[in-house]
């Protein structure tokens, strides 16, 4: 290859208007939707309620749902690779485990009490 031309095609983006450089601070600013610039635009959400990202934390039992649930959709996709199954059930163990170690045991005198 010719070092002229590989030096010109790394040097090329220089010189392309295309695209606005931004700093550290302004990358994090727009997504953390921060400035009004992003918010004129309307990218970012402006509550709580709109924004498809919750920050709350789930439950276990909640986690194991949702996996299920995303499970069974990848069942149905034609797209999805059997190495994507494999590792949503593998996290879908690791979850049961979890909820089965929080589970109280359910003592015997309590099937022989009144009710």
């Amino acid at each position: 290859m010719d070092e002229e031309a590989v030096e010109r095609w790394i040097n090329e983006d220089s010189t392309l208007e295309c695209c606005e450089v931004l700093s550290d601070a302004d990358i994090v600013s727009r997504v953390t939707c921060v400035s009004e610039e992003t918010r004129n635009f309307g990218e970012c959400p402006e509550s709580d309620e709109e924004n498809l990202v919750t920050h709350q934390k789930l439950s276990d039992g909640d986690a194991l749902v949702h996996t299920e649930a995303l499970l069974n959709y990848l069942d149905q996709e034609d797209e999805s690779t059997p190495a994507e199954k494999m590792l949503l059930r593998n996290l879908r163990n690791i979850i049961r485990r979890k909820v089965n170690e929080k589970q109280k045991q359910t003592s015997i005198i309590s099937f022989f009490r009144k009710q």
